[in-house]
């Protein structure tokens, strides 16, 4: 990007700014998908693969399990076996040869030591080193001598006596039900069976559907109801937590297994109760009972796991298909909330809950106070990975199912390589009234349409690959069918904030009548490095108090093709005529003070054009300042026409300031037209030409 400075000091504050137009070089490659872009960020943040979760040394624990099953997920998907490779490098240091498992004690019998064991299945599948079988015995090994209460629910640790948290399920179940599923071990489908639904007896909350977070089953311990054992409060990443076991536990146990039905009687109330919950963004919230209140937030990490898990159950046929839309907005909303890509390419996700439990030395209650005031940061693995599961979810789709998210970046592309063939089933595609920015990117071809950006869409930037390749075209003039001046559009423009870059707009209608190729009607418009290409009538700003910038543009026409009651600033264009007549015809209302501004701007013509006027005023109080411009030959010594109405004269705001060039002879001007001071120019900055309702940040 080049940076270009207004040759006027005093108009510095305003466009002393970075030149926005984008190079052929800056159009996207063929994006990877977003599994492997996060898969590949974390490889970035964490060289080694023992350091993920923010670790400075050694540490066997369920996080690493967790990610890196993830990322042996993505090998499976995309055969690129760096990822694999990455998991199997922390397996490879954890596990000794003897099977024994650095920092893993059995008879500490906590259940989060579990989790990191399901990657060693694959693991000892490709490589047959005994160590890793010898690790998966020890492990299950814990099942055996696992602490329960009376009526079997597993303790979570041998240090939280009698206490059964909806995280446990996930960190151990889904272990032992894949370890029956490869060693032909039937009895253990029961024991999964039996703790997914002793776990729900005792944390299930009637009163509004959800499951809380832990029971302590003796009604002991500070945190616990003395009525029911239960915690006080839903927490997401539990709950989320939760589901995933019960999708997970899914792939191994036998459809014919008896209580399996009961299973997902289970996932089907909890499918029931996070539609319920889910907020207007697609998201979940920390405190799922508390949804909306002071200080609750939505939440990376639980939002992922139900995003997953729904995903997979409405795959699988455990939900109803219908959940597949709750999946899909989830899914949005995870992109459109949480999601950041830095200037280098790293994918990050926000948001999430560092770390949440009860009891303990430090002792945690569990009320809505600590859930909200626990450490929140970015790239916690308990986002990272549920979301790379997620988008493996969604990347699996057929394309058509995947239409409408993902709404960030698109691709248009004649040859049918990119989301869509026609800029408009990419537009058709973007959601009603975002907060966020949507590119759609257009590769080059000639694209014969006739578009309308509805008033609905805001924050799209629609970038082409090259401008002179990239054109949009139509060819509808006034005398068509009575179609009149106004219907005559190539592109219609009625959204706000929405940005041209590298396009050229085009009316290539013959020379029978008005034909336009831009029409406006949004505000915060931007054009960047675009052309306009037409006769009469080319560009039509066509709302008063809208308002438009174009930078490095170049626009043609022969007849008032640049026309209308908009305020626009028109930097470093090229403005060139097709016939003897008029540059502008602006429109302004009395009471808006600033119409067309041209500033560095190029006024050219074809051979044997020799009498083009700057403008005229299509309404009585048309303002129009051409400064600082090269003015051609072309334009006659005059400069401006009252639109054969003399009275036009005493109101039209008809302007000039220190343009050069053949045509900037300023002798023989109408006298009725001004020549700006350097005082008058020291008015123009940024806030006072585009002052209207709010203040537009032009980048």
């Amino acid at each position: 990007m080049k940076n270009r400075s207004i040759l006027l000091g005093c108009l510095g504050a305003m466009l002393c700014i970075t030149s926005m137009a984008q190079t052929t070089e800056d159009f996207p490659k063929k994006q990877k998908p977003w599994s492997v872009r996060m898969a590949e960020s974390e490889m970035v943040r964490n060289p080694e693969s023992w350091q993920v979760d923010f670790q400075p040394s050694l540490k066997w624990d369920y996080c690493h399990g967790l990610e890196l099953g993830a990322m042996m997920d993505v090998y499976d998907r995309y055969g690129d076996s760096k990822f694999y490779d990455y998991a199997l490098a922390y397996a490879d240091t954890m596990v000794n040869e003897d099977g024994t498992i650095k920092k893993y004690k059995l008879t500490d019998y906590s259940l989060d030591r579990i989790n990191s064991g399901k990657m060693l299945f694959r693991i000892y599948e490709q490589t047959k080193d005994e160590k890793y079988k010898k690790a998966l015995n020890l492990l299950r090994m814990q099942f055996d001598g696992q602490p329960r209460n009376e009526d079997g629910g597993f303790w979570h640790k041998k240090v939280y006596p009698n206490q059964m948290w909806l995280d446990g399920l996930y960190m151990g179940t889904p272990f032992l039900a894949e370890y029956a599923y490869r060693n032909n071990d039937p009895h253990a489908y029961q024991e999964v069976i039996n703790q997914i639904k002793i776990v729900a007896r005792h944390t299930y909350d009637p009163s509004n559907g959800l499951f809380r977070h832990a029971c302590d089953v003796s009604k002991r311990e500070k945190w616990a109801d003395k009525t029911t054992g239960q915690s006080q409060h839903c927490w997401g990443r539990a709950l989320g937590w939760y589901t995933m076991a019960i999708v997970d536990n899914l792939d191994f146990i036998p459809l014919h297994e008896p209580g399996r039905d009961s299973v997902l009687v289970i996932l089907n109330q909890i499918a029931k109760t996070l539609k319920k919950y889910q907020s207007p963004e697609g998201l979940w919230y920390q405190v799922m009972d508390k949804s909306g209140e002071p200080g609750n937030y939505l939440e990376s990490s639980c939002s992922s796991m139900f995003v997953y898990s729904l995903f997979k159950a409405v795959r699988k046929g455990y939900i109803p298909s219908s959940y597949f839309a709750v999946a899909r907005k989830g899914y949005e909303g995870i992109l459109n909330e949480f999601i950041k890509v830095d200037e280098n390419g790293l994918v990050s996700i926000t948001k999430a809950c560092a770390v949440a439990g009860l009891g303990g030395k430090n002792y945690r209650m569990g009320d809505y106070s600590y859930y909200i005031n626990e450490l929140v940061r970015d790239n916690d693995p308990k986002a990272v990975g549920p979301f790379i599961l997620a988008s493996l979810e969604w990347e699996g789709l057929p394309k058509e199912k995947r239409r409408f998210a993902e709404p960030r970046e698109l691709v248009v592309a004649q040859d049918k390589t990119g989301d869509y063939s026609t800029i408009a089933e990419a537009l058709e595609s973007v959601r009603a009234f975002m907060d966020f920015d949507v590119k759609i990117y257009v590769k080059k071809g000639t694209y014969k349409e006739k578009l309308i950006i509805p008033s609905w869409l805001q924050n799209v930037e629609i970038i082409g690959e090259d401008v002179q390749n990239t054109i949009i075209t139509n060819v509808d003039h006034a005398n068509m069918n009575n179609m009149g001046t106004f219907r005559t559009y190539t592109v219609k423009v009625e959204g706000n904030h929405i940005t041209f870059r590298n396009i050229t707009i085009e009316n290539n209608a013959p020379k029978l009548g008005q034909a336009v190729a831009l029409h406006t009607e949004g505000d915060c418009l931007r054009f960047i490095n675009c052309r306009f290409l037409g006769n009469q009538d080319t560009v039509y700003t066509g709302v008063a108090g809208t308002r438009l910038y174009f930078e490095d543009c170049y626009i043609e026409g022969t007849t008032d093709f640049i026309f209308g009651p908009s305020t626009a600033w028109f930097e470093n264009c090229t403005i060139h005529s097709k016939a003897n007549s008029y540059v502008t015809a602006a429109s302004t209302p009395e009471n808006i003070k600033y119409g067309y501004i041209f500033n560095n701007c190029k006024l050219t013509a074809e051979e044997g054009v020799d009498k083009v006027y700057l403008g005229r005023p299509w309404r009585p109080y048309a303002y129009t300042l051409f400064m600082n411009c090269e003015l051609g030959k072309h334009i006659v010594k005059a400069g401006w026409d009252n639109w054969r109405n003399p009275k036009n004269e005493k109101t039209a705001r008809y302007a000039e300031y220190k343009n050069t060039g053949e045509g900037a002879d300023i002798s023989q001007r109408v006298s009725w037209a001004r020549q700006l001071s350097d005082k008058d120019v020291k008015m123009l900055v940024k806030s006072e030409f585009y002052t209207f309702s709010n203040t537009w940040d032009l980048y």
